[in-house]
């Protein structure tokens, strides 16, 4: 189990916020979600390195045309229970 922090850059509104958030959860992750603003999403993700690599792609192939930029970093292990959304 690893501990990533993904962030998004580019322009994000409510329904690929909802995209990003749904993806997430639907591969049963833990973690969280958050919206910096509207130019910035950060995902904080709990699991596994191939399932945190396939929420990236599906992410990425869904919302592509509002992804700009986006950096990975590593992260302390928070034990998270379950998906939060903080918009």
């Amino acid at each position: 189990m690893i501990a990533k922090k993904i962030t998004y850059r580019g322009n994000f509104n409510n329904e690929t916020l909802g995209d990003i958030f749904n993806i997430t959860r639907n591969n049963e992750i833990t973690g969280l979600v958050k919206k910096v603003s509207d130019q910035e999403v950060e995902l904080s993700l709990e699991g596994d390195s191939a399932q945190i690599k396939l929420i990236q792609h599906q992410i990425e192939r869904k919302v592509k045309t509002a992804i700009k930029d986006k950096s990975i970093e590593s992260i302390p292990y928070q034990y998270y229970v379950g998906v939060t959304l903080l918009a």
